[in-house]
């Protein structure tokens, strides 16, 4: 039977590289605010990256994006993952693509081991203007 992970660290950022020979994972761009030029607009790719401990055996992790004032899902995504041993730390990375938001404001990812939620954190969606730099 399988065991949800616990999660160490949920991160939000544009480019991920992971080492060849370490599998160590290198987090460019984090953010909390997601400037786009335009809303509605779909964003440019970005990265969720969570390090899992604890799990076991085969699950699929959901990650989903919701408003926060209105709890509208506006973006989803399952990804199946295995957890080999309790022991295992597993560097889950997701690369999130036509996620479109429709509105500034707030949002919020979650993490879900089948349903169990494991995570979530917030962030801001603002519009590019002229007066920024």
């Amino acid at each position: 039977m399988p065991i949800a992970p616990t999660v160490r660290g949920l991160y939000l950022c544009e480019r991920v590289e992971v080492h060849p020979t370490t599998r160590n994972l290198t987090l460019h761009g984090c953010f909390r605010t997601l400037v786009l030029a335009g809303i509605p607009t779909s964003a440019r790719p970005f990265f969720i990256v969570a390090y899992l401990a604890g799990g076991l055996g085969d699950q699929i992790l959901t990650a989903r994006v919701n408003r926060l004032d209105t709890m509208a899902e506006v973006y989803w995504s399952r990804t199946p993952v295995r957890f080999p041993d309790r022991l295992a730390e597993v560097r889950f990375s997701l690369r999130i693509e036509q996620c479109r938001f429709p509105v500034p404001g707030g949002y919020e990812i979650s993490l879900w081991a089948d349903r169990e939620l494991l995570a979530q954190t917030p962030f801001t969606v603002r519009p590019l203007t002229e007066e920024q730099p």
